[in-house]
């Protein structure tokens, strides 16, 4: 027999928190239960704030960036959830570095750099993400570009104190670095660029802004690339070739434009999404041996859904 879960303890009314508010609303792809708190903390000092007060009762506090790359469960989350986009949105340029906070979003910075004439960041103007989102994935394209390349350092709240943490410190692979899991906070990163001509910085953004219009479905809501490529393929080419194009499970369905992005009709819900991930594995495996990894991260209570459950 299961348990109820224990009542939720009350926040105090300065810490700003709001209960229950849906993640659909925050998510890239439109979906998603309630958090059971949620705030946008105003300064760095309140983050610290609420960060104790989330240790101190017992709830996980998680980040949501930009909603990107990022699917929440139909139930929602037991935890904080908070927006950095009001505390940690400073952006400001010293020389070819420059530090941004971790709520930032990747297209804007490089944008900024580009007036700067700085450039190196050109690959993120199709990356619907933030900085500290881009810090978790080791957020890139699929030239093998991507934000690691860039860092000098990183801030984190650990432990309820802000660290500097050196980029020697951060181990970076292919989507994923050491940050992910660790339980830090990111709060920004210093990023260092090259010297480059706005015309061609933004001659470059407009040509990779093209390519994504044509390659993937950025008018409807979807959260980006769902699968990881195995080492020496693309996860594209295998959904593809595996039949999975168009797929649909209820209000969901493969894209027919780019097979590695799962796109909604306004009618799904999260659990149609992951019918959709489990049958494209199933799929891939059957005809290919290859077992499809998300590249997307999963919040929700409990065991992780097949999806994500690891290989056995």
């Amino acid at each position: 027999m299961t348990s109820s879960p224990a009542p939720l303890p009350a926040a105090p009314p300065d810490l700003g928190l709001v209960r229950d508010e849906p993640l659909a609303k925050h998510t890239y792809i439109r979906l998603g239960g309630p958090a059971a708190y949620f705030g946008t903390p105003e300064d760095l000092t309140a983050v610290e704030r609420i960060a104790a007060w989330a240790h101190e009762v017992g709830l996980p506090l998680r980040v949501l960036g930009g909603g990107s790359n990022l699917l929440v469960s139909d139930s929602g989350v037991r935890a904080v959830i908070l927006s950095l986009r009001r505390a940690c949105g400073r952006v400001a340029f010293d020389g070819v570095e420059v530090e941004a906070g971790a709520a930032v979003m990747l297209p804007a910075l490089a944008r900024q750099a580009a007036e700067h004439d700085l450039g190196g960041l050109e690959f993120g103007i199709g990356i619907p993400g933030t900085v500290g989102g881009a810090l978790q994935t080791n957020a890139g394209i699929g030239d093998g570009r991507c934000i690691g390349d860039l860092i000098r350092s990183v801030e984190v709240l650990r432990d309820g104190r802000r660290v500097t943490v050196p980029r020697e410190a951060i181990t970076f692979t292919y989507r994923h670095t050491s940050l992910r899991g660790s339980g830090d906070i990111v709060l920004g990163a210093r990023l260092a660029l090259t010297p480059r001509p706005r015309a061609e910085c933004e001659a470059e953004t407009r040509r990779l802004l093209e390519a994504r219009q044509r390659s993937q479905p950025t008018a409807e809501p979807n959260n980006g690339s769902v699968f990881r490529n195995p080492e020496g393929d693309h996860a594209g080419r295998l959904i593809e070739a595996a039949g999975c194009k168009g797929l649909r499970v209820g209000g969901a369905s493969v894209s027919t434009l780019h097979a590695n992005f799962i796109v909604h009709d306004g009618t799904a819900s999260t659990a149609d999404v992951l019918g959709v991930m489990g049958e494209v594995q199933r799929r891939v495996a059957e005809r290919f041996g290859v077992r499809l990894v998300p590249e997307v991260e999963w919040w929700g209570e409990g065991a992780p859904p097949p999806p994500f459950a690891p290989a056995v």
